[in-house]
This record gives C-alpha cells, structure tokens and sequence, in this order.
C-alpha cells in the first residue's frame, strides 16, 4: 500500500493527490464522506449522489413511504399476511 501526505491549509482544506483521485475516479465536485476512527484516524469514502430523475431513487423513495406506511400502521407488512395464512 503506497501512501501520500497531504498538507491542511489554514482555511482547513486539504488537496486529494492526482494519483489517488485517478485510481478512485474521482473529479471536482464529487462528495466525500469524513470519518473519524479511535479519535485519531481519519478516513475519506467517496458519496455517489443520486438524480432524483434516476430509477434507484424513485425506488429508494417508495421504499421509504412505505417503511413508514407500515410503521403507523396503515398497510400490514408482508410477513404478517404470510404469517396469518400459515405461510
């Protein structure tokens, strides 16, 4: 494993090496997720963003209005029908 060091600047940014954002495709723009291991670790996982036009995204979003369909009970969920058939 090849490492690199970057530098923080004091506007408290920092500049992804050419070599890591071409072997993790990354590009200006794109969103990076922080996170902080055992307070003194730091790792940087690249987001992908959905288009709210993008077929995962409508299917994501009828996922969770029916979760949450479910939770107030207004729809059985799927278990219990199968469950109260003997299925």
């Amino acid at each position: 494993m090849k490492t690199d060091e970057v530098k923080l600047t004091r506007q408290h940014q920092i500049t992804i090496p050419k070599r890591v954002c071409e072997a993790l495709q990354l590009r200006g723009g794109d969103r990076l997720e922080v996170i902080i291991v055992s307070g003194h670790k730091l790792f940087l996982k690249p987001k992908k963003l959905i288009d709210a036009d993008d077929a995962a995204y409508r299917l994501g979003k009828e996922i969770l209005e029916a979760e949450g369909q479910i939770k107030r009970g207004e729809v059985v969920p799927w278990s219990a029908v199968k469950r109260q058939h003997g299925l």
